[in-house]
């Protein structure tokens, strides 16, 4: 079944307590898009709009996004998660800049990343009511147009889906900075613990992954790989770089 949820896993959010009662949403819906990747920017905004919805506007990154929503008008937001290749915030942080002037504005975050936390984010930081859509679920257009009416028209059945990994907001902190290649005694000093903290924090994670027993295994590249699969970009030995989006 195709991961297109209200919420990401595990989020504690309410389910758009500001809407009025009556709400249907736009009879025709208009959509702002923002993804820093040209071609798959390019792709959405040719393909995407059919007799219920149209683009408004297509950026690539999240200054020039935010300053073109003071002047246009339009129903939903759907925004890539890591906007790493344009300099700015991520996509939660501009769906909730948007939505403090627009309370009744949709939100989709289309991404590569199982979890927001991968790239940093806090799960209470994602908009209620948010459609989550994992880019390698996206299997034709359609299923992100059904993502879009549902974010516009608070269609979506509110229910959070589990997490596929029971990790905390620390442990995939740790997960980050340990893929990012630094050091325990590096991890350490920016989460200002001890060395044996940071160790104790790996040996849980890997528990946690399953691999808790397995002496033949590097922690680290155990761990270091299951970051990149949950990000979407397989191993770290797929890609010197990957930026899953």
């Amino acid at each position: 079944m195709v991961s297109c949820h209200p919420y990401p896993p595990g989020a504690q959010v309410s389910y758009y307590p500001y809407l009025p009662p009556t709400y249907t949403g736009p009879t025709m819906i208009r959509v702002l898009l923002l993804e820093d990747e040209a071609l798959l920017r390019l792709t959405l905004a040719s393909t995407l709009p059919d007799d219920t919805m149209s683009v408004v506007g297509h950026f690539g990154e999240a200054a020039e996004a935010v300053a073109a929503a003071d002047e246009t008008a339009f129903d939903v937001l759907v925004t890539d998660l890591d906007l790493s290749q344009g300099p700015g915030p991520n996509g939660i942080v501009v769906a909730n800049v948007l939505r403090r002037s627009r309370p009744l504005l949709g939100v989709v975050l289309l991404t590569a990343y199982a979890d927001p936390r991968l790239v940093g984010a806090k799960l209470s930081q994602v908009p209620p009511g948010t459609e989550y859509v994992r880019k390698q679920d996206v299997r034709d257009i359609e299923t992100l147009r059904t993502a879009i009416r549902h974010a516009a028209h608070r269609t979506g059945d509110g229910a959070a889906p589990p997490s596929t990994v029971a990790l905390t907001d620390t442990q995939i902190e740790t997960m980050r900075l340990v893929a990012q290649g630094l050091t325990n005694a590096e991890i350490a000093r920016q989460r200002v613990v001890t060395e044996r903290a940071v160790e104790k924090s790996l040996s849980r994670i890997v528990q946690a992954l399953g691999h808790d027993g397995d002496v033949t295994r590097n922690p680290r590249a155990l761990i270091v790989r299951a970051y990149y699969e949950m990000a979407g970009a397989g191993s770290a030995s797929d890609s010197a770089s990957p930026t899953p989006g």
